[in-house]
C-alpha cells in the first residue's frame, strides 16, 4: 500500500510545483511516462526540491525537523525495510531540461544514505525533450 500513497504524493507534488497543470495530466505522466531505474545516490546532492544537508550522519537535527518526530520515525522505518529487503520503495523524480527534481522520497534518500547504499530505486518522469 505504500506504493499507492507514494504515487499519490508524487502526483500532488508535481501539480503543486506546477510541473503538470492538473492531477489528471500528472497521473497520466506518472503512469505512462515514467521509467524505473536505480538513481545514483551521489547525484542526490544536486536534486532540486531536496536539501543535500540531509545527507549527513544526523540528517534531521532537533532544530530542523519540518514534521517533528515523524521525520525520524519515517527514516527509521525505511532503514528497517532496507535492512530486511536490501532496498526501499522507489522515489519519484522528474527530469526536465537536464535537471532532476524530487517529487517524493526525501526520507527514503536519507535512509538509503545512512545504510551506505550507492543507488536508490527510482521512477523518473521525463518532461519535454529530456
Amino acid at each position: 500500500m505504500e506504493f499507492l500513497q507514494d504515487i499519490r504524493d508524487s502526483v500532488e507534488t508535481s501539480v503543486s510545483m506546477k510541473i503538470f497543470p492538473s492531477l489528471k495530466v500528472a497521473s497520466y505522466n506518472h503512469i505512462f511516462n515514467s521509467e524505473f531505474t536505480v538513481f545514483p545516490l551521489a547525484n542526490c546532492r544536486d536534486l532540486e526540491n531536496f536539501n543535500p544537508a540531509r545527507l549527513s550522519k544526523i540528517p534531521y537535527p532537533e532544530n530542523d525537523r519540518p514534521r517533528g518526530q515523524k521525520d525520524l520515525d519515517s527514516v527509521a522505518h525505511h532503514r528497517r525495510i532496507i535492512r530486511k529487503d536490501g532496498h526501499t520503495e522507489p522515489i519519484w523524480l522528474v527530469l526536465k531540461k537536464g535537471k532532476y527534481t524530487l517529487l517524493d522520497g526525501a526520507h527514503r534518500i536519507v535512509s538509503t544514505y545512512l545504510e551506505n547504499k550507492r543507488g536508490i530505486p527510482s521512477y523518473v518522469i521525463r518532461v519535454g525533450s529530456d
